[in-house]
């Protein structure tokens, strides 16, 4: 069986599609709630704390924590396995972080060049200009000048952003997904390197952080720690909740890389699909009694079904019910779940939910099917998450087509899901072409 799994790579596919997908299509065209953030709905998507649920968009988020977290066994184990010592591989996390947080202070500044006062044809020419600088600094290339040449473009062109358009740098303008998982990336792996062969140990941590954050969230005994305002551009303490998901996925990505061949086949496959859809209806309509029986009931539908067989995709399926079902369960304590601000529930429930999308996506993966356009646009990243903005939308709008697809979705659904299927369609061929061509960025 092939070291990489597909698995890993299709859910982070899925997590790269939904979060460009649900950003592409018109607002402004008609789309019921469930289309956007539960807490962001229409008509005046307004952020509303006290609104409680979640809907398919609130997945995309932790779904990627998930596959970065499954990642880290196969990506760092191989490095051990080439003899690399564990101090180079905890170095070569800190260089990753590092790499990360200039991505997410340049990616957060390159937005700002939208509010300045030039014409849109002399902004967009600069946002794919930086886009190309960026590709140029980050692009894996066996040629040592390119990376030097894109810094030096990249630091010219914030310059011109600077003296010709006003425009200012600043530390506490970042990308905020960016920086979230460039701490996710150091302290998750971190934690499995520690915990590698001791699964007790990691689960300890585990069960620290996941008290620390109750701890956190039904009494005040936290709220004395603050971190310097020096130092706030570059970290929050909320940022550690996230290990909540990316914590367990290590263990998903160990058991995925040892055996792959015994996932479930036939309804034991849907069952965990079924128990995912399942959250999209109860958890958003607020029927939450009955979305925790049904889920009880397909996890108890599920273990009959795999009892003869419990490998170790099974097991990964078995873990999946166990964490939903548990953020079921605190959905009430935390007066509901809520993505911001992010709670237990959220954390236990999506993280679960990724879980069973996982133990699906392995069930294709051992009947021959590694993803297709989705697994290619998983094995990029950081290439489709960027390339929208930084050059498919620039395009599309030089050309026309985006501006005509802006008019006519106004009220109305057919025209503004078709601005969202193109803009995304857009970014799966782009992304894929360099997936293809072997072209992938660092970090």
């Amino acid at each position: 069986m092939s070291k990489r799994v597909a698995a890993i790579d299709m859910i982070r596919g899925l997590s790269i599609v939904g979060m460009v997908f649900c950003s592409a299509f018109s607002w402004d065209c008609g789309l019921p709630a469930f289309m956007f953030h539960c807490q962001e709905p229409p008509p005046s998507y307004a952020f509303s704390p006290e609104t409680r649920g979640i809907t398919w968009v609130d997945l995309v988020f932790p779904f990627f924590l998930f596959s970065m977290g499954a990642a880290f066994p196969a990506a760092l184990g191989k490095k051990l396995e080439k003899g690399v010592k564990p101090s180079k591989v905890a170095l070569g996390l800190v260089r990753r972080w590092i790499t990360l947080v200039l991505f997410a202070l340049v990616l957060g500044n390159c937005g700002k060049v939208f509010s300045a006062q030039a014409p849109e044809i002399v902004k967009g020419i600069l946002v794919v200009c930086l886009w190309l600088a960026l590709f140029a600094s980050l692009v894996r290339t066996s040629r040592p000048w390119i990376n030097p040449c894109g810094y030096a473009v990249l630091l010219a062109l914030f310059l011109v952003e600077a003296l010709a358009f006003k425009v200012e740098f600043s530390l506490y303008s970042p990308d905020i997904i960016i920086l979230i998982l460039a701490w996710m990336a150091l302290f998750g792996g971190l934690v499995w390197l520690i915990t590698r062969g001791r699964p007790m140990l990691r689960a300890l941590i585990f069960t620290f952080i996941l008290a620390v954050k109750a701890l956190s969230s039904y009494t005040p005994v936290f709220d004395w720690v603050t971190v310097p305002s020096a130092l706030a551009w570059l970290f929050n303490w909320g940022f550690c909740q996230y290990l909540i998901i990316v914590i367990p996925a290590t263990f998903a990505g160990e058991l995925l890389l040892k055996d792959r061949g015994d996932a479930p086949v036939g309804a034991a496959a849907l069952i965990p699909v079924a128990a995912a859809i399942t959250q999209l209806w109860g958890l958003f309509t607020r029927n939450v009694l009955a979305d925790f029986c049904i889920t009880v009931a397909l996890a108890f539908a599920y273990a009959l079904l795999v009892r003869r067989k419990a490998g170790k995709s099974s097991v990964a399926g078995l873990a999946g019910f166990a964490f939903l079902i548990a953020g079921i369960a605190f959905d009430p304590l935390d007066g509901g779940i809520a993505k911001d601000y992010c709670n237990i529930s959220y954390l236990l429930c999506t993280g679960g939910m990724a879980w069973l999308v996982m133990s699906a996506f392995t069930a294709l993966e051992t009947r021959g099917f590694n993803g297709g356009i989705l697994g290619l646009c998983g094995q990029n990243p950081m290439i489709a998450y960027t390339i929208v903005a930084g050059f498919v939308s620039p395009v599309l709008y030089a050309c026309g087509l985006l501006g005509l697809l802006d008019s006519l979705g106004t009220g109305n659904i057919f025209w503004g899901l078709t601005r969202g299927i193109v803009v995304t369609g857009s970014m799966c061929l782009c992304t894929a072409f360099f997936t293809k061509k072997k072209i992938f960025w660092r970090s």
